[in-house]
């Protein structure tokens, strides 16, 4: 019988092999049968592996703070009335872990409050497991996820709410060449890749590049490049 906190070897310097390179998913999923059902659906996939779940907010803690999962699956309708704040509170306590939001509603209301509240997107249950996989391996990665058409109204959303924020005329010439391969879509490793930089350095450009334009997400940095690009009338 699978436990709720399932500690298993994670195939550290000890004991190199193709478990080594898997991919540790927490699960905050309930009833117990859908949790199981999408278990041995992600299983399937070579490089993941669900290394433990939580019935509940304690449980969910306990997975993080002892297995230390890459991502979080969180059931936004199955953790109960308060999603936000859960995901408030599990991001507060283990950032490193990100957060993925499987929910009934994928709308742009539903996206923006996940990702405000610290989650690294949002996958709609009507989506097929393809697009799960995707989303997981994106969040992995350091990305955000959301559909094409909510990720954008989400951002003219944020765009809207948000205070004002400095230009990108505030950023070095490489900062730019970063913002403008977030606005690509391009990850971390291929922004290292195009611009010559270790993955580090582009981390480090990010940092500086959210602490003087105020923001937060890349979502927002994308839409602030994007802005930018266009031509003005």
């Amino acid at each position: 019988m699978r436990q709720r906190l399932r500690l298993e070897d994670t195939g550290g310097e000890g004991s190199p092999g193709k478990a080594s390179r898997r991919l540790d998913l927490g699960l905050a999923i309930r009833p117990a049968l859908h949790r199981d059902v999408l278990t041995r659906l992600l299983e399937t996939a070579p490089d993941l592996r669900v290394s433990g779940y939580g019935e509940n907010e304690d449980e969910v803690l306990k997975v993080l703070s002892k297995l230390r999962p890459r991502v979080l699956l969180f059931d936004y309708e199955a953790m109960g009335p308060n999603g936000e704040s859960i995901i408030s509170r599990l991001h507060r306590t283990a950032p490193a872990v990100r957060i993925l939001v499987i929910a009934r509603r994928s709308s742009e209301e539903n996206v923006v409050q996940v990702l405000r509240a610290g989650a690294s997107g949002l996958v709609g249950k009507e989506q097929d497991f393809a697009t799960l996989v995707r989303a997981i391996h994106a969040v992995a990665a350091g990305e955000l996820w959301a559909d094409r058409r909510t990720a954008a109204q989400a951002l003219e959303h944020l765009t809207e709410v948000s205070a004002p924020v400095p230009g990108l005329e505030s950023l070095t010439k490489r900062e730019v060449e970063v913002a403008d391969a977030i606005a690509f879509g391009l990850r971390n490793k291929e922004i290292a890749h195009q611009l010559s930089i270790s993955e580090a350095t582009v981390k480090s450009h990010l940092n500086v590049i959210f602490r003087k334009l105020k923001i937060d997400s890349r979502l927002a940095l994308a839409m602030l490049a994007q802005e930018h690009s266009q031509p003005k009338d």
